[in-house]
């Protein structure tokens, strides 16, 4: 699959797009059909106990955590691998942890770099701040709630994959042990290692976000992660026209806006030519050609344009 090269996000990383992304994260954006699962699959691997309950609603909709766990099912078994065995990811995967236990180590020394990995894209100031009240105020009841709450480590991974543009790997050996190959490491030299004591399943879960972005559903919800931008989201929703001929996109000079000019081609019986006359009178930035070559059937071309500012 070839996936198309849109990384706004990722290119303009901020503080300002971390907070809305991490809002938008916990939106309970999907249904199970936008999921490529049936319902009847979807509640067996509830009935197998392979879907957490994360609390107690109905997962009538699903939120960006739980897409993610969905697609690593999917992907679990296209390869195979069955019910009883991704349980046990599932359990590792969804084990909970404080931030205490992430931010802390067992002396009690604070691991700077794993607070900048825990929290995402973060400015100096926010760092600074944020570092002076876990060492200082963490008895403090507002502090000590926020380092105690508990989180699953998947959702840990999914936001470092979103927010910190992380190309984690995901790895399953073949006793079934879940672990991680930060982006940091080099995935060969880990491979080659792991491969001599067994076989190893390797998922990267940066890819997730690319199939998020490339699906014709989820644009809109790919356009409010920023991972789409307005254009972008245009020529993505274009691409899936049956009667779209061309797309043109111009770009202005002096960087203000960005012009889309669509060409649409159809074909219809003659009689219905008023019918189409009239679909575009009075409208602007419209162009219209048309021709029949039997005198039964007109093949028409319009172009529509459509200015999207910077």
């Amino acid at each position: 699959m070839k996936y198309p090269e849109i990384d706004q996000y990722y290119a303009n990383p901020s503080v300002e797009n971390r907070d809305k992304l991490m809002d938008i994260m916990g939106r309970e954006h999907f249904k199970i059909s936008d999921l490529g699962v049936t319902s009847r699959v979807f509640s067996n691997w509830k009935l197998k106990n392979i879907i957490p309950k994360v609390d107690e609603r109905q997962w009538v909709r699903l939120n960006l955590f739980e897409y993610f766990w969905i697609q690593i099912i999917k992907d679990f078994r296209a390869l195979g691998l069955p019910l009883k065995l991704i349980e046990k990811v599932k359990d590792q995967l969804f084990f909970y942890l404080t931030l205490r236990e992430v931010l802390f180590d067992e002396q009690g020394d604070f691991r700077d770099d794993d607070l900048r990995k825990s929290v995402g894209v973060i400015s100096d100031e926010e760092y600074e701040q944020t570092k002076s009240d876990m060492l200082n105020n963490s008895d403090d009841e507002n502090v000590s709630s926020f380092l105690d709450a508990s989180i699953p480590l998947f959702f840990f991974i999914v936001a470092n994959v979103l927010l910190d543009h992380a190309d984690i790997k995901l790895t399953i050996n073949q006793d079934v042990e879940v672990d991680f190959i930060p982006k940091e490491l080099d995935m060969g030299n880990y491979v080659n290692d792991a491969i001599k004591t067994g076989p190893l399943v390797v998922l990267s879960l940066k890819r997730y976000v690319y199939t998020l972005m490339s699906e014709p559903a989820q644009v809109s919800t790919a356009q409010q992660l920023g991972l789409l931008n307005e254009v972008e989201s245009e020529v993505i929703k274009a691409m899936r026209e049956n009667n779209l001929k061309e797309l043109v996109i111009t770009f202005d000079p002096e960087g203000n806006h960005k012009d889309l000019t669509y060409t649409w081609k159809k074909s219809i019986k003659q009689e219905d030519m008023e019918n189409v006359l009239n679909q575009f009178l009075g409208k602007k930035h419209v162009s219209l050609t048309m021709k029949s070559n039997d005198g039964k059937t007109v093949q028409y071309e319009y172009q529509n344009r459509k200015r999207i500012k910077n």
